[in-house]
């Protein structure tokens, strides 16, 4: 039987029942006819599909007018013989296996020529990954029935009883461990907070953290240099005071501490990506790269508005961050990882009388708040002259880790000791 005979009857399969075609319809696509009148036909039931109307005999007629040699042809498609089921799965292989060889060569051919034409790197690797998902549209296809999913449900369920501690990801305070659980898988975090509140060295305390526990981390720093992150952490770790090792003014019993701390921390799964692109597609090419390659489950972003999701930054700028936030949620989602991103606050934080953040507060905050699954809001009221709280206890070190929201795990604040020499966060006594 010939492909064009295997088209021909897969279309009369599916205008007859098109239980086939939902079925199987991560499996069949435009690529697979050949045939001038097939592919006709196919646009048009596919066309159907999308308007959501049911694309049986009678609707597709109306489709190409009745009377049309097109109508004609269609009818001779629903007389054709009808496969067994085991025959009918063959035969979508087959058209299927086609369709990808045709992808290919199209995207050699497509890449060869962008690379003639000196196209940006960007546009390259954006083209390569739209080509990966094209070619395995069906093996990361993982809907399931409800039963299924009662079914993961109840292992789930299982899997917390019997699980000692923690079910995600360490923070590495066990005071935070214990309101979250851990950053969990698939969720995105956002890290809120105004200038000086500390926020990079937060989020990059948690990524060593997690990294420190075994969990494959990536941290992705648009706006500080990698060496500057490895020199927070080592400050951090170590003592040394930051001033000091900017100017290198250091004696030789600090100068152990810091190679101390150096082989100490030299062997756990962290990258750091100072990445001079700023584009999302690079971003998420980039995390997917690391992912598959490094086993990453912790992916920290440094900052969120300094991400574009187009290359000229045209149109409203809300739209474009909301854009990067619902893009690295999804990416999440796919990659079943944990992304950490940074967010710029709104000057009017400081300008009211204690200056405690919000989630109003979040700038372009609309959809960065709808996409993500938990808001941590970074507060010391130290930095504006408040020593005091309510009930008269002193706040001096005292940093504010507000949950001003949390999907799965609701709203509360956590205190921790902040100490701005060695940019490091503690448990707070």
């Amino acid at each position: 039987m010939t492909n064009e005979e295997y088209e021909s009857i897969l279309l009369g399969t599916i205008i007859v029942n098109p239980e086939v075609y939902y079925k199987n319809s991560k499996k069949i696509n435009s690529l697979m006819f050949d045939n001038v009148e097939n592919q006709y036909v196919y646009r048009a039931y596919e066309k159907l599909i999308k308007k959501g109307e049911e694309p049986g005999l009678i609707k597709m007629n109306k489709e190409f007018g009745m009377g049309s040699k097109l109508s004609s042809y269609l009818i001779g498609l629903t007389t054709l013989p009808v496969l067994l089921p085991r025959e009918l799965d063959n035969m979508i292989a087959a058209l299927e296996e086609k369709s990808k060889n045709k992808i290919i060569n199209s995207f050699v051919e497509q890449l060869h020529n962008m690379s003639l034409n000196n196209e940006p790197l960007e546009k390259m690797l954006a083209y390569m990954d739209k080509t990966h998902n094209q070619l395995n549209y069906n093996e990361s296809d993982t809907n399931k029935n409800f039963i299924a999913q009662l079914k993961d449900f109840r292992e789930e369920i299982q899997k917390r009883m019997t699980t000692e501690g923690i079910t995600g990801i360490t923070t590495g305070f066990p005071q935070l461990d214990e309101f979250t659980n851990g950053w969990q898988e698939t969720d995105l975090i956002i890290v809120g907070g105004a200038s000086s509140m500390g926020k990079t060295s937060f989020a990059v305390t948690l990524a060593y953290n997690a990294a420190l526990s075994g969990k494959p981390t990536a941290i992705f720093s648009y706006e500080m240099s990698a060496i500057q992150i490895v020199q927070r952490i080592i400050s951090t770790n170590s003592g040394v005071k930051q001033r000091w090792l900017n100017k290198g003014a250091l004696d030789k019993k600090e100068l152990k501490k810091i190679d101390d701390t150096i082989n100490k921390v030299e062997s756990i799964p962290l990258i750091i990506d100072d990445c001079n692109n700023t584009s999302l597609s690079y971003l998420m090419t980039k995390i997917k790269q690391y992912v598959h390659t490094s086993g990453v489950k912790l992916v920290m972003v440094d900052y969120l508005q300094l991400v574009s999701a187009s290359s000229g930054r045209s149109g409203n700028r809300e739209q474009e961050v909301a854009k990067v936030a619902r893009g690295l949620k999804n990416l999440a989602k796919e990659l079943s990882v944990c992304i950490m991103a940074l967010s710029q606050l709104s000057r009017g934080v400081g300008v009211r009388s204690n200056s405690r953040p919000t989630l109003s507060d979040l700038r372009e905050s609309g959809e960065i708040e709808q996409a993500a699954d938990v808001v941590v809001l970074l507060y010391r009221p130290e930095y504006y002259g408040i020593y005091e709280n309510e009930e008269g206890q002193p706040t001096i070190g005292l940093s504010e880790i507000i949950f001003a929201k949390g999907r799965n795990i609701g709203i509360g604040t956590i205190n921790l000791k902040f100490i701005p020499e060695l940019t490091k966060f503690e448990d707070y006594e």
